[in-house]
């Protein structure tokens, strides 16, 4: 007996029949030729499916990363705003520094002229025969680097939290300043009055030294006279210096008397408003007449070594109500309290 082991091959008909009257289309197909059509028509659904799965996946990817992209232009734009806004109010900053600080150098300059009107006023028109330079406090700073070593470091910048509070701290010092400012100025107005009324007063006062020199030979009071030798008051100072010096009124005032007598030589007097009168002695030459008004620093003589006298020197003295006294305590020394 034999086995029919062939597959069976069958042919089918497949009919595909158009409405109305149009010719009905007829196929024949075996069964091995339809089921390798299903084969190809089964993998090509699943590619497809696949691939609108695909689709679908990377669509949602896109739409992921476009809403990422999103969210990072808007972080990054807003971080690009508060920048801006961040440099905006520190150039605000900056710009109301500027404005105080050049509010501040005003006042200032206002200060330093109220202090030179203040040294003038001060200053009894004699110039300090020093002639040494001052020394600020960076120059003296530097001054002492240079003996002792000097100074140095690493130049390390500052962070952005240093130059905020630098910058805050600045403004507060400048804000203290300025509010500062007016009661300053107003003190020096008042001082700047009282020194003038100061000075007034000083003029009318024997304050003014009367030489050049400031070496005092002999002093108010007892003394051993230099001729005897025996004890007698100096009603006066003596300064000593060169014979044609120039001898100087030692307040405002008229003169009163000048001549010569064998004890003072040529002589000034000189009354003052003040109610006290000053004597100048030995003199060389006498630059002044009775009755002329005179101003304090004014030339009145030349120093010299007349009448009663070892050597050129100026006796002085000052009498007030009628009795010497000591004319230390008025006169200012040149240099002493400059």
């Amino acid at each position: 007996m034999k086995l029919n082991l062939r597959p069976k091959n069958k042919k089918y008909t497949v009919l595909i029949v158009p409405e109305g009257t149009s010719p009905v289309f007829r196929f024949n197909m075996r069964s091995f030729s339809m089921i390798t059509l299903a084969a190809i028509l089964l993998v090509m659904l699943g590619m497809l499916m696949m691939l609108m799965i695909m689709n679908r996946q990377h669509t949602g990817r896109i739409v992921s990363l476009k809403a990422e992209l999103s969210t990072s232009t808007n972080r990054l734009e807003s971080t690009v705003a508060n920048k801006e806004q961040a440099i905006d109010e520190l150039l605000t900053e900056l710009m109301d520094l500027s404005e105080k600080s050049k509010t501040i150098e005003s006042k200032m300059a206002e200060l330093e002229q109220l202090e030179a009107d203040m040294k003038a006023i001060t200053s009894g028109g004699r110039k300090s025969s020093g002639t040494g330079n001052i020394l600020t406090d960076s120059d003296k700073s530097m001054e002492h680097a240079d003996t002792e070593g000097g100074v140095g470091g690493e130049a390390i910048p500052l962070s952005d939290e240093e130059v905020s509070m630098l910058i805050e701290e600045t403004k507060l010092s400048i804000s203290s300043s300025l509010e500062e400012m007016p009661e300053l100025q107003s003190r020096m107005e008042q001082t700047k009055t009282n020194l003038k009324k100061y000075k007034e007063m000083m003029t009318i006062l024997p304050t003014y030294w009367p030489t050049e020199s400031v070496r005092i030979t002999s002093t108010f009071g007892t003394r051993r006279d230099p001729f005897n030798g025996t004890l007698t008051s100096h009603n006066g100072i003596d300064i000593g210096g060169p014979s044609g010096d120039p001898v100087y009124a030692a307040a405002h005032g008229t003169v009163t008397d000048t001549g010569y007598s064998s004890a003072r030589g040529n002589y000034i007097t000189v009354s003052h408003p003040s109610g006290v009168k000053t004597n100048y002695m030995h003199l060389k030459e006498i630059s002044v007449s009775k009755g002329d008004a005179v101003k304090q620093g004014d030339t009145i003589g030349l120093l010299g070594s007349t009448g009663r006298s070892t050597g050129p020197h100026l006796h002085f003295e000052v009498i007030k109500q009628g009795t010497p006294v000591d004319p230390i305590n008025y006169l200012t020394i040149p240099g002493e309290d400059e």
